[in-house]
């Protein structure tokens, strides 16, 4: 007797669904002369730890650009083009000397700026040195990153200094780290305004990685501010509800509140425990760079790990490729989610919801700075006093207020009250906020008890 095989019945479209659009050039594509990319480049970007520049050449790819990085005896740091000017070899494997670097090929020495110093190999009075201007960019360190300018020289803007970098408690520990992801920067960046994920990835799907509370649904609202946007969470925690601002510093920067939130009890303003950036390397590799910051307030049972943070290495999970097949299919991270859309999504294939409110609001505000760059030459500054510290708003406030017939409500309009107030705030010193943040919590508590 031969067996008999059931057809299956149903929909089953794959033979229609086969195409694969063009990427959003637009948003994806950031080598020199793109849309994105020149809008980028008009802002300081992390383009190594500080740490990997040693006493030799670092070779390093930056927005499609093909780029070495060194300090020179001087102290100063250089970021010039790979490749001598005189006949192309690289210059990763040049001499870093007192003043610049000397090419390996013929010692033609360039300064920091490009500036041609030396053609040893012409005869004396040779023109080449005072014709030749080799490809430079500023580059300046802070705090273990090395930051560089891309843009056009005369529009070069201050360096911004964020209120995240005066830490409190003084006694935080920021520790320099850098991650490579293989694909496109915006699916790394937009995750970061998708907090709905972290309901699902981070907890109900393949356990708790961050704590149990992560799980619960959150009101989310999507916020601009003057650097960029926030989502406002709000979650219930039996008699506690957790507010959490999650920033976006545009172009591509962010800042995270605490890791291993446990919502425990009451506390107020507790700032940043990563601001990042997320850099293209170019069109189909992400470089995140910034600092994980470590202390008693952020982490209370010491569940972090300073030494595991650094160059491809971070001390949170699904951040980087470092466990086997099966594990990241049993339990995906971050970087799982993210690699997995394709080397650069195709937004022309998704089906967005209201779960992806941020997403589309924050394409849509780096979609209108990069026209706004085009049509006016202009780009939106991050500060605008070189010696003033620019207000941020990323926090995580925790507050007991008793469940409401209405509770959806409720949380919403604490989330409301909490990004009104830190709107209000900007610029006062972080006790001053936290002590009008306290204020503007029981001020919400009494309110909602009279009702």
């Amino acid at each position: 007797m031969t067996d008999r095989v059931d057809l299956p019945t149903g929909r089953y479209l794959g033979h229609d669904r086969r195409d694969v659009p063009a990427e959003d050039a637009e948003l994806t594509h950031v080598g020199p002369g793109t849309r994105c990319g020149e809008y980028l480049r008009r802002y300081w970007q992390p383009v190594a730890m500080t740490a990997e520049v040693t006493d030799l050449p670092l070779a390093v790819r930056i927005l499609g650009e093909d780029l070495v990085l060194f300090r020179d005896g001087r102290g100063r740091y250089g970021l010039l083009n790979r490749h001598c000017s005189h006949r192309g070899a690289s210059l990763e494997y040049g001499i870093v000397m007192e003043q610049g670097i000397s090419c390996c090929y013929h010692g033609w020495t360039y300064d920091v700026d490009g500036t041609v110093l030396d053609t040893p190999g012409e005869p004396a009075g040779s023109p080449l040195k005072d014709e030749v201007v080799h490809g430079a960019y500023p580059a300046v360190e802070f705090r273990g990153i090395v930051f560089a300018y891309l843009g056009p020289p005369d529009t070069m803007p201050v360096f911004p200094y964020f209120d995240t970098y005066d830490y409190d408690p003084p006694e935080t520990q920021a520790v320099p780290f850098s991650l490579t992801t293989p694909c496109n920067w915006l699916q790394v960046y937009e995750n970061t305004q998708d907090p709905v994920h972290t309901v699902f990835l981070h907890t109900r799907m393949s356990g708790a990685q961050f704590g149990e509370a992560w799980g619960e649904m959150q009101v989310v609202d999507y916020r601009k501010t003057p650097l960029g946007m926030v989502n406002v969470q709000t979650r219930r925690w039996s008699e506690l509800l957790w507010n959490r601002t999650t920033e976006t510093i545009l172009p591509n920067g962010n800042q995270t509140g605490a890791i291993w939130e446990q919502v425990e009890g009451e506390k107020y303003f507790r700032r940043v425990a990563i601001t990042r950036w997320m850099v293209p390397v170019d069109d189909t590799t992400t470089m995140t760079i910034g600092w994980r910051l470590f202390n008693d307030v952020l982490d209370p049972d010491d569940k972090g790990d300073a030494s595991d943070v650094g160059k491809e290495k971070i001390d949170f999970m699904g951040q980087i490729d470092d466990r086997t097949y099966e594990e990241a299919q049993r339990q995906p991270g971050d970087y799982e989610a993210q690699v997995s859309q394709r080397e650069i999504a195709r937004h022309a294939l998704e089906n967005l919801g209201t779960s992806d409110q941020g997403v589309a609001m924050l394409r849509r505000l780096i979609r209108d700075g990069i026209r706004n760059l085009a049509e006016t030459g202009d780009v939106t500054p991050q500060a605008t006093d070189a010696e003033g510290t620019v207000g941020t708003y990323c926090h995580d406030t925790i507050h007991r207020v008793p469940e409401s017939a209405d509770d959806r409500q409720l949380r919403r309009e604490f989330g409301r009250v909490m990004y009104d107030t830190l709107i209000a705030t900007a610029g006062l010193p972080a006790r001053e906020r936290e002590t009008r943040l306290r204020e503007a919590c029981k001020g919400f508590q009494e309110s909602a008890a009279a009702e």
